[in-house]
Parts: C-alpha cells; sequence; structure tokens
C-alpha cells in the first residue's frame, strides 16, 4: 500500500484553488478594465488629497469611501472677542450711524411720496349733477290763452323749475314786425318769470302758415323766390263724378280729410296735414329752414330758456315722386279696429312721418338755440320735440342726441301693469314724463317727483281749493327732495306692486343710494288697499319703512303720520292717493 507525501497534497490542494478562483474571476468579469491605460493616462485628476479622508464601514466586505473637502475647515463667524474688537472703531462707528440715518430717511421718503401720492391722485369724479330742466318739475301751461292765466306765485311756492309757455298763434308773424302784441307780452312774462326764479320753454310751430300768409299768395302765384316754399302737386287724374280733378295720392290729414287741397290761382294741390287753410311748408328747401332759424333767434333773444316744437314729427315729408307714394294702413300692434281709409290712423304715414331729413334738422336747430341762450355754458338750452303719439321719436332707433331732454307721450296710470311697462321702455333716457289720469290729479303728481326722469305737471293738477296749502306746500318739499343723492343718482325700480287679499295692483317706485336714505313712492290707481312691497323682493328694502310725506287723501283716510314705522308687507294706501315713505338701505346686502 503506497503513501502520499503531504507536499504533495498540499501543493495539489492551492493549485485547485487558485484555478478555482480564477475561473471565477473570469465568470463575472471582475477582473476586466472599464478604462484601457491609454484612456486612464487622460483623466486628469484636480482633488487634494490632503483634504480627502479615507473611511472604512465594513471591514468584513471590504467597503471603504472616500470624502472629498471633510478637512476644510469651515467658517464659523467672529467670536465676541473678535466683535469687540470692531465695536468702538471710528470708521465702523460712522459707518453704523450712516446706515442708521440712511435707512430712516428713506423710510420718511417714502411715506412722504405715499402721502402725495394720496393727496395728488386724481379723485374719482363725482357724478355730474342734473341740470336744471332735468331735475325739474316743469308744467306744462302751453294752451292757456293769456299769460296772466299762469300763477306766477303759484309756481314759485311749489319750486317749479320751468314752465312750457304759449306763443304766437302764427309762427312767424315775429319775422315782419319783432313788436307785434304776442311777442311783447311774452317778454313781459319772461321779466316776471326770471324774478320768481322760474325759467321759460317757448312752444312753437314751425310745420305751417296760414293760406293767407303772404308766403303763401306769392307761391300761389309762382313768384321765383317763394316758389318752392309749399308743396305743390299737379293732378295727373280727374273725377268725373264731381267733375273735379283728383289730389295725387291718397294722403289723410290729421283731421280725417284728405291731406291736398287744389289751389284754383295755381291750378296744383297743396300739401296741408292739419287745417286746410293751414298749408304745410317745404323744409327741403334751405330758405325755409333758414326762416325757421331767424324765428328761434328771435324768441331766444326774448329771453326764452329753451325751445318745444309741436308736432315736429310731421315736418318734414318724403316729396320724391309723391304720386306713387300711396300710404299702406297699420297692421300688427297699435292698429285702429274702428278706423277706416278716411281716418288718419288707419295709416302707416311712412312717407308723411318721421323722415329722415328729421335729424339733420333737430340737429342744426339745437345747435341754434343753444349758441343764442343767455347762458354761455353748452347744454345749457332745453331743445326738445312734444310727443303725443307712442313709440316716441327716442324709441325709434334714430339719432336723438340733439334732444335735451327727450320725451315721451302723455302715459295714463289707471293701469299699474300698463304704466310700468311703458315707464320700463323710456326711462333710461332720463325723459320728460307726464302721467295721466282721468281727472287732474296732485297726488299722481306727488307720485312722479320720485321718478327717474323729469316730472311734467298741468296747471289744473296745481289748482287748490279752500286755500288749502298742503298740496302745495308738499310739491314744494318733494321738489326739494328731488336734489337728494338717492333720487339724482342712485338705483331705481319701478314696479307694480301686488296688494293684500286683492287682485288689484299699485304703482310703486323705490330709490336707493348706498349711505343715503333710500325712498318708496306708492299711487293707487283703484280703491283703498294695501299694499306688500316684500312681494317686490328688494333686498335693500328692511322690513319696516317710515312715513315721509303725506298727501291730503291718505293723511285723511288712514292714521298715519309723520315718522309713523309700517310694515313692508301691509302699506294702506287709500283710492286715487299716493305715499312717499323712507328707509335706510340694507347696505350689506346691496354690497
Amino acid at each position: 500500500m503506497c503513501s502520499l507525501s503531504p507536499f504533495i497534497l498540499f501543493s495539489d490542494f492551492r493549485t485547485s484553488k487558485s484555478s478555482l478562483k480564477k475561473e471565477k474571476g473570469s465568470r463575472d468579469g471582475a477582473e476586466e478594465k472599464l478604462l484601457s491605460k491609454e484612456d486612464e493616462a487622460k483623466i486628469v485628476t484636480r482633488v487634494d488629497m490632503a483634504d480627502a479622508k479615507y473611511v472604512v464601514e465594513d471591514h468584513r466586505n471590504g467597503d471603504a469611501k472616500i470624502e472629498l473637502d471633510a478637512n476644510k475647515r469651515q467658517f464659523m463667524g467672529l467670536t465676541k472677542e473678535e466683535l469687540m474688537k470692531y465695536a468702538d472703531d471710528p470708521m465702523w462707528v460712522r459707518l453704523r450711524w450712516f446706515m442708521f440715518v440712511l435707512f430712516w430717511a428713506m423710510w420718511l421718503c417714502m411715506l412722504a411720496g405715499a402721502i402725495i401720492i394720496i393727496i395728488r391722485a386724481p379723485k374719482c369724479a363725482p357724478p355730474a349733477p342734473k341740470k336744471w330742466f332735468e331735475r325739474g318739475p316743469l308744467v306744462d301751461a302751453s294752451s292757456v290763452e293769456d299769460y296772466s292765466a299762469i300763477d306766477l306765485p303759484l309756481l314759485t311756492n311749489a319750486k317749479v323749475a320751468a314752465v312750457f309757455a304759449p306763443s304766437c298763434k302764427d309762427t312767424y308773424s315775429v319775422l315782419e314786425d319783432e313788436n307785434v302784441p304776442c311777442l311783447k307780452q311774452f317778454k313781459e312774462f319772461v321779466t316776471k318769470a326770471k324774478a320768481a326764479g322760474i325759467k321759460v320753454i317757448v312752444d312753437l310751430t314751425a310745420n305751417f302758415v296760414s293760406t293767407s300768409h303772404k308766403w303763401f299768395q306769392l307761391s300761389q302765384n309762382r313768384s321765383a323766390e317763394y316758389n318752392d316754399y309749399f308743396t305743390w302737386r299737379a293732378s295727373t287724374e280727374f273725377d268725373p263724378t264731381n267733375n273735379t280733378a283728383k289730389p295725387p295720392n291718397n294722403w289723410v290729414s290729421t283731421l280725417n280729410e284728405p291731406a291736398w287741397n287744389l289751389s284754383p290761382v295755381r291750378e296744383e294741390f297743396y300739401l296741408h296735414q292739419y287745417g286746410a287753410d293751414q298749408a304745410d311748408l317745404n323744409f327741403h328747401n334751405p330758405a325755409v329752414v333758414k326762416q325757421f332759424d331767424e324765428v328761434l333767434k328771435i324768441w331766444m333773444k326774448a329771453g326764452a330758456d329753451g325751445v318745444r316744437l309741436q308736432k315736429a314729427r310731421t315736418l318734414v315729408v318724403n316729396n320724391t315722386n309723391i304720386e306713387k307714394s300711396m300710404e299702406e294702413p297699420r297692421a300688427g300692434r297699435g292698429i285702429d279696429h274702428e278706423a277706416d281709409f278716411t281716418q288718419y290712423s288707419y295709416y302707416q304715414h311712412k312717407y308723411t312721418a318721421d323722415q329722415p331729413t328729421l335729424d339733420e334738422l333737430f340737429s342744426h336747430w339745437s345747435h341754434l338755440v343753444d349758441a343764442t341762450y343767455a347762458v354761455p355754458s353748452a347744454g345749457e338750452s332745453v331743445f326738445t320735440i312734444a310727443e303725443q303719439d307712442q313709440p316716441e321719436w327716442f324709441l325709434l332707433e334714430r339719432n336723438t342726441t340733439s334732444l335735451r331732454p327727450v320725451s315721451t307721450a302723455p302715459l295714463p296710470a289707471s293701469d299699474a301693469r300698463a304704466a310700468v311697462l311703458a315707464l320700463d321702455q323710456r326711462i333710461a333716457r332720463w325723459p320728460l314724463v307726464q302721467l295721466n289720469s282721468p281727472e287732474p290729479n296732485i297726488e299722481l303728481a306727488a307720485f312722479g317727483m320720485l321718478m327717474p326722469a323729469a316730472p311734467v305737471l298741468t296747471m289744473d293738477q296745481l289748482q287748490t281749493t279752500d286755500n288749502d296749502t298742503s298740496t302745495i306746500s308738499l310739491l314744494s318739499s318733494l321738489s326739494l327732495l328731488r336734489s337728494d343723492a338717492s333720487i339724482e343718482h342712485g338705483m331705481y325700480n319701478i314696479s307694480a306692486t301686488p296688494t293684500v287679499n286683492s287682485p288689484s295692483t299699485m304703482l310703486a317706485c323705490t330709490r336707493w343710494k348706498i349711505g343715503h336714505t333710500g325712498y318708496v313712492s306708492l299711487y293707487n290707481p283703484g280703491e283703498l288697499a294695501r299694499a306688500d312691497l316684500s312681494a317686490l323682493s328688494l333686498p335693500v328694502l328692511p322690513l319696516t319703512l317710515t312715513v315721509h310725506h303725506l298727501t291730503e287723501n291718505t293723511r285723511l283716510a288712514t292714521n298715519y303720520t309723520s315718522h309713523s314705522e309700517v310694515r313692508v308687507d301691509d302699506i294702506v294706501v287709500p283710492a286715487r292717493s299716493t305715499l312717499i315713505l323712507s328707509f335706510v338701505p340694507r347696505t350689506s346686502v346691496e354690497n
């Protein structure tokens, strides 16, 4: 039996272990180099090894790491002893004082700058105050026959701003003689009215002159200068039944008569939209326009504060191809079912009313009136037109900037819902508004004083009986109230408010402005009832209101007194009466 040497056994074991290690290394690629020797030579190391720290973590795994910059010293600031060395150094003392003074100087400069900006910065412009004709009230006295019938002391006590006064029956008579009695009387009236603090607006009708007027007589005779002062047309047809010439077309006058009359002198028809003895002037002729220019100048120089034109919307007709310009019946809304083809209300009047030329004419006359007004400030004079029918001129999408102010036709107030609908369509332009009732009613006038419009009253509404001064006192107080911020610039709501346990409604006008007293004006066109303002759902209205002004009717029919408090949902208003209430707007809700 052989035996092996221990040396041989040890050598074999070492050799096999070394072979195993190499085999394993070759398998996992541990000895493979990432870079070649040439690439390693290109790498430049900029690490200072004096600042590197070698850290061995787990010696069993042979892990180690190198922390760069570990030995660099961190700056910890100066110590107290080091700081004290500089505390009393003259340079640092001066620097500290300089920085201290500089800081407070800059702070004071910024404070002063802020104050200057606040003081000098432009403030929000306050709302422009309403002009005298927008504030009102105005009284329509144009129908009186004599200026002496206008009670100036009564108007003064009622704090009326202006009055519409009549002019001469023949508008153009002042061109022939500026001393005609009507103009002389007007000047005397203006002097008295101005002394009483009342402005005067003159009513003028430019449309026509009498057939006895010199202009018409000369035009009949084909005088060259006056030949086109009127609208003339020859007849193209003959009526064998009456053995007369036929009118040029089917136009009807406002008096429900044919709008054409035959002149036996000229043997042509002349146009008249009013009486047969009132021949319409032709405002397509510049000479006619100049004649009325002179009329305006005369009345303004006589002391008028403005002009209101009557019948202005029929001032111009479409005179192109008149023979074929046949008027057509009305259709749809506004039709008069009882009218026939002989009546004015039967037709649309698209050739005889609201012609485009009116825009230019109104603008021209508006500037002329303002230029000849005694007060130099622009826009202080009145130039407007009287309205009788709906829709009004300013609702027809026309250029109405020349009208100061715009005007509405009289609005009936007997039906609250209809009145509210009409007012909603018109009130945005702050127009002249006259509310009507079957009988002259001071109560309705009192209601209108709170509307966002210029209220127009009649002389009949101001008349008092048995020396009763309460009515005039009420109007005086309400006239002064129109300068209140809530009335002049505040918000508004005009509604038909329901009544308690009744199908009827009342007119309610609510006015308010944050930071100011709010007001509610109630008018009852029917029998005594209780208004429920809570149904309007106005957030600014509180639960209770205060009686601000009592009309005589309300005072006699209720137990209300001035400053009485009433519930917002139970307000007694007598028949055909007005009640004025005040309240403090609920600002939190409004904001």
